[in-house]
């Protein structure tokens, strides 16, 4: 069980935490099948389009190996760019 810390955050924030939680979670449970994705699944199991993905492992945000002309992308890469681009949204700006 995850503990999260409701320091300054708004109800709004808590609720965008929670929603998106439920939605990493309902991810995982659909890719619970297969260690690995084309780009084509990765797509559909998040609800984005294809060229998303190609632009995330173009940025180095989704690890992907290529073969041949497809990406191969690994169940526990997926896992780690969701909470790794979830966390990047909620991150505080300190000026």
């Amino acid at each position: 069980m995850k503990t999260i810390l409701l320091h300054n955050m708004t109800p709004e924030e808590l609720k965008d935490v929670i929603i998106s939680e439920i939605k990493i979670e309902a991810i995982l449970l659909k890719a619970k099948e297969k260690e690995n994705y084309s780009v084509q699944e990765v797509s559909k199991l998040l609800g984005c389009a294809e060229l998303t993905i190609y632009n995330y492992i173009k940025k180095g945000l989704l690890p992907a190996s290529k073969i041949g002309r497809n990406y191969i992308i690994k169940k526990l890469d997926i896992e780690n760019t969701l909470k790794k681009v979830k966390s990047l949204k909620y991150k505080r700006r300190t000026y």
